[in-house]
């Protein structure tokens, strides 16, 4: 069934748009410790894969181009309930080898105080 969803609060907003920023900003680091310590414990991983298994396919995915820049474009963040939060914006990564230019949602989870990735959704 679909999420529904209402504005979030500007603190709120302010906080998951700092994180989904770190996120992209590790990302475009290549850090791939501080990348993976945005998702939350119970993130879903896309294929149903185990945690390790997915941890490991984003290692070499992240580690492996030398440079890689990952950007996010206007960003909308909408509460779902009291501790989930989406984010959806246009995500643009760009590496020697990869040009691509999509709309994702991340499904954010409040873990004391700080904003985690609960889920990854690439929208059509």
């Amino acid at each position: 069934e679909p999420i529904t969803t209402k504005p979030a609060a500007d603190q709120s907003s302010a906080e998951v748009l700092k994180t989904v920023y770190g996120w992209a900003q590790a990302w475009s680091n290549n850090d791939v410790s501080s990348y993976l310590a945005y998702y939350a414990k119970d993130f879903r991983t896309p294929q149903g894969e185990s945690r390790s298994e997915w941890e490991a396919s984003r290692k070499v995915r992240i580690a492996k181009p030398k440079k890689i820049e990952v950007g996010v474009e206007q960003p909308k963040v909408s509460v779902i309930d009291a501790k989930r939060i989406s984010v959806t914006f246009r995500q643009n990564y760009n590496s020697p080898n990869l040009k691509v230019t999509g709309m994702k949602t991340l499904v954010m989870v409040k873990n004391g105080d700080r904003w985690q990735i609960q889920q990854e959704l690439v929208c059509s």
